[in-house]
């Protein structure tokens, strides 16, 4: 978990507002990519003057009748709340650091919690793993756990 936060630019609970997926070549191949503006709830850590919205660009998504299933990649669902630990690219958009192991949709409503990705592959050392630390935390809890791991 440490360095998750430490190698993270932005730690977020955003909700996903509309996504659209398009070809994209990256490195030798032509991938399908879904870019996915989400609007900012809340700043857990990092990320001074964050903007209200930001582009986050995932692995797969559908174009037309093909599909391209990434697995391990997180999904941000429409209308639903995560936590997202975001890196920046060069190019200005934002990508969930760690995949699936950098997004906790947040369930609830009287008592908000965070949740695993649901495309979570299977992970090394599980039992030190961000994932074991804040899946099924309170969202209060984990955002003091994270931001106790933010260098001062």
């Amino acid at each position: 978990m440490p360095a998750l936060v430490q190698r993270s630019r932005r730690i977020v609970v955003v909700t996903a507002l509309d996504a659209e997926s398009h070809f994209e070549d990256l490195g030798r191949k032509r991938r399908i990519v879904t870019d996915t503006r989400v609007r900012v709830e809340e700043k857990l850590a990092k990320g001074e003057g964050i903007e209200r919205e930001l582009m986050v660009r995932t692995l797969g998504g559908s174009v037309g009748t093909l599909g391209e299933r990434v697995h391990g990649q997180a999904q941000l669902l429409l209308g639903e709340p995560c936590v997202a630990f975001l890196l920046q690219g060069p190019d200005g958009l934002h990508y969930v650091n760690g995949m699936a192991q950098g997004h906790y949709p947040v369930r609830g409503t009287a008592v908000q919690k965070l949740m695993s990705s649901p495309d979570l592959p299977e992970i090394l050392d599980f039992d030190s793993s961000a994932v074991k630390a804040l899946a099924g935390s309170e969202l209060g809890a984990a955002a003091t756990r994270i931001r106790a791991l933010v260098a001062p």
